[in-house]
């Protein structure tokens, strides 16, 4: 054959040639030879392996289910397109359908892939598009794309040869079991998960449970679950991108840990388990005033006034109410050899007020504006984020009159997914060893407890949830609970979480900083004595 592409329908129905009939039979023996030969994209060893158990278990049709997660971007659904179109191959002749069940944009990305591996030399012209539900067919054999949402409807068609779940992961177990899981009963179908690691309680760690202790009884695997390694061993260019993604958030950042290697995110307890909490602590003490040559940058959370603070004897009204935090951060940047994502931010001094008035004076006590003002002004911030979200509009607008629009940098909690993406961020500084703050000061019974111990205590109370059907960087809800309660030596009081938004704010900063928006630096003056023309001239 010289190498030259020739179409599957011709190498068929060429009766005669029996030498293009057992070409077209040794390209269809095996997928590693289908994927070299007719895809010309050759699949890697830790792609063919789980490829071959799932075959077996189509020709032999005995019903298996098989889990298929590989770290991200590490070609799960390069392999999965490869399978359907070899086995369209294998069946354009006899017919049957295989369903492809996802959800959203999931059903779009899979008809997209499946469109691209069907453009090779032997299906390029022969493959037919049809609608009703969506069907991609290659001579009597169909890939039908089905939503798998609760509220669509999806009954009524029968897996002769495979089933496929994308996104295992956000998928209703009820749902797939009570509409799509019947698929397969009267051809004994086998089933194929796929999708990325994120909470233990969804339907893809569920069925890696149950599929896990059917390998315990027989020895057969389903589970499929690829480390980053293996990749990097296969994909050398794999293990620099890992090394880059670790390097920018950490190896424990969530989205690292759960799309890389394979983690639920919620098998550590709280947001800030006591591994970060570690990361977090500075081995420093408290400063109250800035060091010559340093950098300093302060973050605020803003919380609203009230109302009996216009009487320094009165107690609040509200003492449920959120502190207005301003904190501090020396900006250290590493030394030239030394590469890191960017400058270490250490938190060195904090700002605290409890429901004053945001504007007005009172005997004895300026407004909490012009407090908040002189304390900026003892460190010579270059650049402040403050929070603008509701009562912070107004002491936020008033900064920036203050100290300059160009130094003061807005943030607003209200939009969608803002607060997921700055927790997310903040994750990533905190992972790095970016964060710190400084050290909890001592106390005692009947002691003052001080600032940096209250912060401990808000990092220690911090919860979080992402949904089912969420993205961590997008839906991450993290939070103190609202009654949230601190045992002090004067009783249980309220933990708020003031000192652990402003400082977290300090991710805006780093975002800004990274993306060229801000510009950090230092520098120094002196008085360089001119030199001499004729101190080295003999006379």
């Amino acid at each position: 054959m010289g190498g030259r592409a020739v179409s599957l329908s011709t190498l068929l129905a060429a009766g005669p040639s029996l030498g293009l009939i057992r070409a077209a039979r040794r390209k269809l023996a095996d997928i590693n030879r289908f994927s070299d030969k007719v895809l010309r994209l050759p699949l890697r060893r830790y792609q063919l392996q789980p490829l071959r158990a799932i075959l077996t278990s189509v020709f032999a049709r005995d019903g298996m289910e098989f889990l298929l997660v590989f770290p991200r971007q590490a070609g799960k659904n390069e392999a999965v397109a490869q399978l359907l179109v070899y086995l369209l191959n294998i069946y354009c002749r006899q017919g049957g359908n295989i369903i492809y069940g996802a959800q959203g944009s999931g059903i779009g990305l899979g008809i997209d892939r499946l469109e691209q591996r069907l453009d090779n030399p032997w299906n390029a012209t022969k493959w037919l598009k049809r609608a009703g539900p969506q069907r991609r067919r290659l001579g009597r054999a169909q890939v039908v794309f089905l939503s798998t949402h609760p509220q669509a409807t999806a009954r009524g068609q029968t897996a002769h040869h495979l089933l496929v779940i994308d996104e295992a992961q956000d998928q209703n177990q009820a749902h797939v079991e009570r509409v799509f899981t019947p698929m397969r009963a009267s051809t004994n179908a086998p089933a194929l998960y796929i999708g990325t690691v994120k909470l233990t309680s969804d339907f893809l760690w569920q069925k890696k449970l149950e599929l896990e202790r059917l390998q315990e009884q027989d020895g057969i695997q389903r589970v499929f679950l690829v480390s980053p390694a293996i990749v990097a061993k296969q994909n050398p260019y794999y293990g620099d991108f890992l090394r880059s993604q670790v390097l920018a958030h950490g190896r424990h950042h969530p989205i690292v840990a759960s799309e890389y290697y394979l983690e639920p995110i919620d098998g550590a307890g709280g947001l800030f388990g006591p591994r970060r909490q570690a990361l977090m602590r500075g081995r420093y003490e408290r400063e109250r005033q800035p060091q010559p040559g340093s950098i300093y940058v302060a973050t605020v959370d803003v919380a609203g006034e009230d109302e009996a603070a216009t009487d320094p004897f009165a107690r609040l009204a509200n003492p449920a109410r959120d502190y207005t935090v301003a904190t501090i951060f020396r900006v250290d940047y590493p030394p030239p050899d030394q590469f890191a994502p960017g400058p270490t931010y250490r938190a060195v001094d904090v700002f605290v007020d409890h429901g004053s008035k945001h504007f007005q004076d009172v005997p004895g006590q300026p407004a909490l504006v012009q407090r908040l003002a002189a304390f900026l002004r003892l460190w010579d911030v270059a650049y402040i984020v403050s929070d603008e979200s509701g009562v912070g509009l107004g002491l936020t607008s008033w900064l920036s009159s203050a100290f300059g629009e160009h130094r003061v940098l807005p943030f607003n909690f209200a939009g969608p997914g803002v607060k997921a993406a700055l927790g997310s961020a903040f994750l990533s500084i905190v992972e790095t060893g970016r964060f710190r703050y400084w050290q909890e000061e001592p106390h005692g019974d009947g002691a003052s407890l001080g600032d940096a111990w209250w912060f401990y205590r808000q990092v220690e109370a911090c919860a979080y949830e992402v949904p089912p059907d969420g993205r961590f960087d997008r839906d991450l809800r993290w939070y103190v609970p609202a009654n949230h309660k601190t045992d002090t030596p004067a009783g249980p009081q309220l933990t708020h979480d003031d000192r652990l938004l402003s400082a977290a704010l300090v991710a805006e900063m780093d975002r800004k900083l990274a993306t060229g928006n801000l510009h950090l630096g230092a520098a120094l003056s002196a008085i360089v004595e001119p030199a001499d023309p004729l101190q080295e001239l003999r006379f």
